[in-house]
């Protein structure tokens, strides 16, 4: 009778506890954004017939179920901390590397994906045919330093699909900028990627930069000091994983030795309508994201307008790797226009005549590039 009880109380507490997640979960709000993994949650699709018989309906159900679970980061640190324990090396698509460094697996483009983006692409520079139009997609690290990877992870060939993308676009009329040799040389005494993080650091960037302007044929002759503004930086990928890895990253900044000019220009958020003379927030150093001192948060829109002698206006068409490599990029040019194609639902045609742009450049990195459509979806529209 004894063993009876205990498994009816056992059963009881079980389903109590079942409902009480449940119901919790049905009247929790939504998270609309994780700082923990830096990105957009799924909240509430709602329903509509079409979404439903297109099969949207299910994944969009599926994806606000695991992103919205009660305690859902707690469970992910629990299991990662089991999964160290056990001697694994892959938690949520982050790998444990050599050298104390997390990666993210490498993304597979989808075929019929990037045939809608080259065909966005494709009208978008027939469109604006007069305008120079420059491709960057910047590796990831599991690319660049795939030598610390595990020994027994095999990621996908991104040099394959990189080289594929800009074969393409080179038909297109665009052109592409490879900054492959450029990581991988400097990779051999700097620090070109976070260890915790996603993103390349600003080293990883200003590399890029230089290779950059070189093809852009713009000027090269600032200096600039380098200062270390954070040590204690732990990125996304700790984050998502769960991993506790035993080393910090450091957060730099460069700052023009003759920064007068650079405190000059004026900086425009079109979403919130702030106005700002710095390119660095360094306020957001002691936040989740400290990643965001390069920039604040993504915004769909803003202007950065520079008491620069060119002429020159680029919109940059970006995504978060661009943040970090913007105020060198303001250097080069009279007014930079930014857009964020996750975030911009209006017109870029309208954007281009009405600031008078001059050069187009596209940022992205490569893992975030195969894997969204909100630059196709820009275009189409």
């Amino acid at each position: 009778m004894n063993k009876k009880a205990m498994a009816s109380i056992l059963g009881l507490c079980f389903i109590f506890i079942l409902a009480a997640v449940f119901i919790a979960n049905l009247f929790l709000p939504d998270k609309g954004f994780s700082e923990e993994e830096n990105r957009i949650l799924q909240e509430n699709p709602g329903f509509s017939l079409s979404s439903y018989m297109e099969g949207r309906l299910e994944t969009k159900l599926e994806n606000y179920a695991n992103d919205q679970f009660l305690l859902r980061n707690t469970f992910i640190r629990i299991k990662a901390s089991s999964d160290v324990t056990l001697g694994k090396l892959e938690s949520n698509g982050v790998y444990r590397c050599r050298d104390n460094y997390l990666m993210e697996g490498l993304t597979h483009p989808d075929k019929g994906f990037m045939k809608n983006t080259l065909t966005g692409l494709k009208k978008f520079k027939q469109q604006h045919k007069d305008l120079d139009m420059y491709f960057l997609l910047a590796p990831n690290a599991a690319n660049i330093l795939e030598d610390k990877l595990p020994a027994t992870v095999r990621t996908a060939d991104q040099n394959q699909y990189i080289d594929d993308f800009y074969s393409n676009v080179k038909d297109l009329g665009y052109i592409p900028v490879d900054v492959r040799k450029t990581l991988k040389n400097r990779a051999k005494d700097t620090q070109i990627y976070y260890r915790t993080d996603h993103h390349w650091t600003t080293d990883g960037a200003f590399a890029a930069y230089k290779q950059l302007v070189k093809k852009m044929k713009l000027s090269d002759n600032v200096s600039y000091r380098r200062y270390v503004v954070k040590n204690d930086f732990r990125g996304t990928l700790a984050s998502k994983s769960g991993f506790v890895n035993g080393m910090n990253d450091s957060i730099t900044i460069y700052l023009p030795k003759k920064d007068k000019d650079y405190r000059n220009s004026v900086i425009y958020y079109s979403d919130t309508k702030e106005k700002t003379t710095e390119f660095y927030q360094l306020d957001n150093l002691k936040t989740k994201d400290a990643y965001t001192v390069f920039g604040g948060s993504n915004h769909p829109l803003y202007t950065i307008k520079t008491p620069s002698a060119s002429s020159e206006k680029l919109l940059l068409v970006k995504d978060s790797y661009a943040n970090s490599m913007i105020p060198f990029l303001a250097q080069n040019f009279r007014e930079i226009v930014v857009v964020d194609p996750r975030y911009f639902y209006d017109n870029i045609d309208d954007i281009i005549e009405a600031e008078e742009i001059t050069q187009i450049l596209f940022l992205y990195n490569a893992n975030t590039f195969f894997a969204d459509h909100s630059l196709e979806m820009m275009l189409s529209s």
